[in-house]
């Protein structure tokens, strides 16, 4: 088959195209034809070193969702899947989803929504998954709250303002640059605030005087968390996903999101696409060969949607 892959940590120049062998399952896995593959920063910190695998081994294809066809199960693989099957997955293994085929164990696979395309379904798994657990488990965000999503024009900014405000029934403010206030706000935010227009902090205070009930910080970068917990009302709760610790204050609880695979998960975002609450927003395809050109596009800053690798 043919992945991208790198025989060592490094810059862009270590994703090379290889002939690879096909691989295996093992009893408890499926092996999927991977139709797309979602790009995320992750993946650029795989390639870099700063997220090795737990059992490190080169060459190693790098990736950790895509969407594709089940072509073989393994012997204690049982229903509800089969091959034929059309799934989507987010995933930690030797190997990752920049390729023609991956094995994934069976419990992290799921049926993908029935009206995306193999190209939107593949941007859904990490995204998604990590908005959902931010906002259910760790912000607890419950109808009626109000929650900042900070960021909420990336990709896991566009799965959150739509899980807070149609799935969650909660408020919504979103941080954004001046040309993606109007798309935000068709994702659902009720409030949108400029980030480049100065202190996004204080217009946050202009809409909620007294804070936000909770803050999902999906930037990270240029001490973003940092001004983020200031827009939290004493005893909120912030979670803060690629950034450094935040320390509390003002009995503020902080949560530093980890995303875990999860095929559940995968399957309540499904029911939530065919029902049509949520939408999928692609910023760029680019052939499985330009994976470089994709992940540069992802540490250069891309501002709306998901970046994704066809492969087939």
């Amino acid at each position: 088959m043919q992945a991208i892959a790198i025989d060592g940590y490094g810059g862009l120049d270590k994703l090379r195209l290889r002939e690879l062998p096909l691989p295996e399952p093992k009893a408890d896995e499926v092996r999927i034809r991977i139709r797309a593959a979602g790009v995320g920063i992750w993946d650029a910190k795989q390639r870099t070193g700063a997220f090795p695998p737990e059992h490190e081994a080169f060459p190693m294809v790098v990736g950790a969702e895509c969407s594709g066809t089940v072509d073989a199960v393994g012997d204690n693989v049982h229903a509800p899947l089969h091959e034929g099957d059309e799934v989507y997955t987010y995933f930690y293994g030797d190997q990752g989803a920049y390729a023609q085929y991956v094995c994934v164990k069976a419990e992290d696979v799921a049926l993908k929504p029935k009206n995306l395309s193999f190209i939107e379904a593949a941007a859904v798994p990490v995204d998604g998954i990590t908005a959902h657990q931010a906002l259910v488990d760790d912000l607890q965000v419950a109808a009626g709250q109000t929650v900042l999503i900070a960021g909420a024009s990336g990709g896991v900014g566009t799965m959150a303002v739509q899980i807070a405000a149609k799935t969650l029934k909660a408020g919504v403010i979103a941080t954004a640059g001046k040309t993606n206030l109007d798309y935000v706000r068709q994702l659902g935010a009720g409030d949108v605030v400029d980030y480049t227009a100065g202190d996004f902090v204080a217009g946050v205070k202009r809409i909620a005087p007294a804070g936000v009930d909770a803050a999902l910080d999906c930037v990270g970068k240029d001490d973003n968390a940092k001004m983020t917990i200031a827009a939290v009302r004493d005893g909120g709760r912030l979670a803060e996903l690629v950034g450094e610790e935040v320390p509390a204050e003002r009995g503020i609880r902080i949560a530093h999101i980890e995303s875990e695979p999860s095929a559940k998960r995968l399957d309540t975002l499904r029911t939530f696409f065919e029902n049509g609450t949520l939408r999928v927003e692609i910023a760029q395809t680019f052939p499985l060969a330009e994976a470089r050109k994709a992940q540069e596009a992802i540490e250069t800053g891309h501002t709306r949607g998901k970046i994704v690798l066809v492969v087939d």
